[in-house]
């Protein structure tokens, strides 16, 4: 989300907030970050910030022109916060939240080394059993004049196929990814694939809790920092890392815009019904939004964590039993030509 790296910024972030709790001058902190701040790129980023807010630049402006480093709710917050004279505040509350991001994003991470590192060992395992060592198999059935067993021909006959095609292989799949990028790089591409990836069986679960935690989680504390809904609709929208959903949340914030309720702008869209719809109500109706919002983003964290851990509980052994088997075909295919070596050899 963030293109500094999160660990960098959470750090920064933290630094910032301490410091202008101590009251210390907007522009002695900054150039106190700039000496400190480890990452090449944010420490740039940091001490050209500095230089503008020390020419007159509002902090939040010259933060804005970093938006690889500083998103929009990055930026946002603190431009509320410097709004409303609580800087501090407003960083505290941008420390939360990259706290928190990061702590999801770190599970997920955590939830893929496993399938990954099972599917290239057994990639590396099948290739060295394929192109390496039953070949050597065939050479010596050959000198003696015999065939193979099936099992190990069979794989034989893979390794010829992908030797004898690779190229044209390769050239399809690089044209396939290709063609991938450049649908999913365009507007209307990357809204239809974000759009089938909340549908999709098992994962479009995981998805759409993702994009409502850290949707919530940006609204609220947009909120919380005396942004307004509107602006703080829009702000959010990004936030949810889906173009569907950023479209949807665009849409809320026009109607809101145009004199409907907050609830009733969001009962119109399907995919924020339940407990983000009774949360919204219930905030909007005692004034009090931003508490509802961060519960229901707390609520959404802690389902989508349950949920990443009930999927890999899922596939993570089926996963591990469809390798385990073909592993066992390959080494029964591997195996067999050492046991028909004395037929052949007569």
């Amino acid at each position: 989300m963030f293109g500094s790296g999160s660990t960098h910024l959470v750090i920064f972030a933290k630094q910032f907030a301490s410091m202008m709790g101590s009251s210390l001058q907007l522009v002695t902190v900054l150039d106190n970050l700039a000496r400190e701040t480890p990452q090449r790129r944010l420490r740039a980023a940091v001490a050209e910030v500095a230089r503008q807010v020390t020419t007159g630049v509002d902090l939040a402006d010259a933060l804005e022109r970093f938006p690889r480093l500083f998103n929009g709710v990055f930026v946002g917050l603190v431009r509320s916060g410097i709004e409303a004279g609580r800087l501090a505040g407003a960083l505290n509350h941008v420390v939360d939240y990259l706290d928190r991001l990061e702590q999801v994003n770190r599970r997920v991470a955590g939830a893929a080394v496993y399938p990954i590192f099972v599917l290239m060992t057994f990639l590396g395992v099948a290739s060295g059993m394929i192109f390496f060592i039953l070949p050597k198999y065939q050479v010596i059935f050959r000198g003696f004049g015999k065939d193979l067993p099936a099992p190990t021909q069979f794989l034989l006959d893979i390794g010829d196929l992908l030797k004898a095609n690779a190229a044209w292989l390769g050239g399809v799949l690089v044209l396939l990814g290709l063609i991938a990028a450049s649908a999913v790089s365009t507007r209307n591409g990357r809204l239809a694939w974000d759009r089938l990836k909340l549908r999709l069986p098992v994962l479009g679960p995981v998805w759409r809790l993702a994009a409502l935690a850290r949707f919530s989680r940006t609204l609220a504390v947009q909120v919380s920092n005396h942004v307004t809904v509107i602006r703080a609709l829009h702000l959010a929208a990004a936030a949810a890392g889906n173009r569907y959903v950023e479209r949807l949340v665009h849409g809320i914030a026009d109607d809101v815009e145009l004199g409907a309720s907050v609830t009733r702008a969001f009962k119109d869209r399907e995919i924020f019904a339940g407990i983000v719809l009774q949360m919204i109500a219930a905030g909007e109706e005692a004034g009090r939004l931003d508490e509802l919002l961060l519960s229901a983003a707390n609520y959404f964290d802690s389902l989508l964590i349950q949920r990443i851990e009930t999927v890999t509980g899922l596939i993570n052994p089926m996963l591990t039993a469809l390798v385990g088997a073909a592993t066992a075909g390959m080494m029964v295919a591997a195996f067999l030509p050492v046991f028909d070596m004395p037929g052949a050899m007569q």
